[in-house]
């Protein structure tokens, strides 16, 4: 099982264990959708392609979204919070002396002393002193450093005060290591479908953060849990995350406070934004491709016939003809394939949408659309498209059944899917 396959189930767990009005047909199309879409993402390669592809595409709208984290980017105002967190930090520093002869109270006291190097670096950014850069790759290592010694500190320390002084030092840490890792992964382009989904969650975990610290008047403005939204961001980005069932479900609970969805619509609406974008890309790459096919399928056929006919074609004409009988049945074939790409992704897009759909709406909404045949057909269609990953099973060998049912399945959210793209870019501009 993978990463946000088996986030997924500890959310389903959660949910199956509180009683509903909803009846078991409802409940069974939730949790195949939820597995369904991560199946969707983890095996993506099988379903379309290979996520290079698709990043091309996408990487100039993520990269838009990382212009806008600018917490330590250079501002024309002083982000209020940045003094008080200087002397609580200072303030920190001279709480741990009374720990002095503990093995971590110098490890704590170094965390402390880069932390508050970090905030007098994000404060002269915002007083125009400097522009704010990522970490290098050897503050990345002390950071990442500090990083595990701030959380095991926060285990042992008894005294509130100090604990949350230390907490202060992990979100100005954590989101420098967030913002450097995220930039460094964007350079680097993702590994898979799976690894994409880490790194847009992460940057709109950022992005929350960065509002809420631009936001921050006091310490006191910057809650708990904010802080753990940051935290997640820096351990989502990292090569191997974790994310325990009880991280899962508070994040889940906050997104849906925050953010208004929850956590598993929040993070594969971006799978169904990045492959709405390659397909419209796929769409404009067979117009081209077909605009000059045409041309050279009438070419083809003009000289085909004056040499039929007519016999009068000149030598140069000849040697034309014999280049395009030989290029012309490639070119189609090639045109087959654009096409058949872009069926493949427009047809997971809308069958992902409609998970998320599922996922997202209550019974009493599915009932109000008059799309209560939904609820069977997305547990159908959740299981084919699992079984075609788990076996790797092309679309193709599916029986005419099947294919019908994912296709009609898809075709109804397509529409949809393309108003989420269109809200998710707008919100990115």
């Amino acid at each position: 099982m993978g990463f946000w396959s088996r986030v997924g189930s500890f959310i389903g767990e959660a949910a199956s264990t509180v009683k509903r009005a909803a009846n078991a047909a409802w409940e069974t199309a939730k949790d195949v959708a939820s597995r369904a879409v991560g199946w969707m993402a983890e095996e993506a390669e099988k379903f379309v392609e290979d996520v290079k592809h698709t990043w091309q595409i996408v990487k100039p709208y993520v990269e838009h979204i990382r212009a806008g984290l600018r917490t330590a980017a250079a501002l024309t105002a002083e982000i209020p919070f940045l003094s008080a967190a200087l002397l609580a930090l200072d303030k920190g520093l001279g709480a741990l002396t009374a720990f002095e002869n503990s093995p971590i109270a110098k490890k704590v006291n170094e965390a402390i002393a880069w932390a508050i190097k970090l905030a007098q670096r994000w404060k002269k950014s915002t007083q125009g002193e400097q522009e704010s850069e990522r970490l290098s790759a050897e503050e990345l290592r002390t950071a990442k450093r500090h990083q595990d010694d701030l959380r095991a500190a926060e285990r042992e320390v008894d005294s509130e005060p100090l604990r949350h002084q230390m907490e202060l030092a992990s979100v100005i840490n954590d989101f420098e290591i967030a913002r450097t890792d995220l930039a460094n992964a964007i350079d680097a382009a993702p590994a898979n479908f799976e690894h994409y989904l880490r790194l847009r969650a992460t940057q709109k975990l950022l992005g929350m953060a960065d509002r809420t610290l631009r936001a921050a008047q006091t310490i006191d403005d910057i809650s708990v849990d904010d802080i753990f939204l940051v935290r997640i961001a820096s351990d989502l980005i990292k090569s191997n995350p974790e994310l325990g069932k009880e991280a899962a479900l508070r994040l889940d609970r906050l997104l849906q406070q925050r953010y208004g969805k929850k956590l598993t619509p929040f993070v594969f609406e971006e799978l169904i934004a990045s492959w709405a974008m390659r397909a419209e890309q796929l769409g404009k790459r067979w117009d081209e491709a077909n605009r000059s096919f045409s041309k050279d399928k009438i070419l083809l056929k003009r000289l085909t016939i004056a040499r039929d006919i007519q016999d009068e074609l000149s030598e140069e004409e000849t040697l034309e003809l014999a280049n395009l009988e030989k290029n012309v049945p490639l070119l189609k074939q090639q045109l087959d394939d654009v096409a058949r790409q872009q069926r493949d992704i427009e047809r997971y897009t809308g069958a992902a949408e409609g998970f998320l759909q599922l996922l997202e709406k209550t019974p009493e909404q599915i009932e109000q659309e008059d799309r209560e045949y939904l609820i069977e057909d997305g547990a159908l269609v959740g299981k084919i498209l699992i079984d075609c990953a788990q076996n790797n099973v092309p679309f193709n060998e599916l029986d005419n059944e099947q294919q019908a049912l994912v296709n009609d399945y898809a075709n109804i959210f397509k529409r949809e899917s393309q108003a989420r793209t269109e809200l998710l870019l707008k919100a990115a501009a």
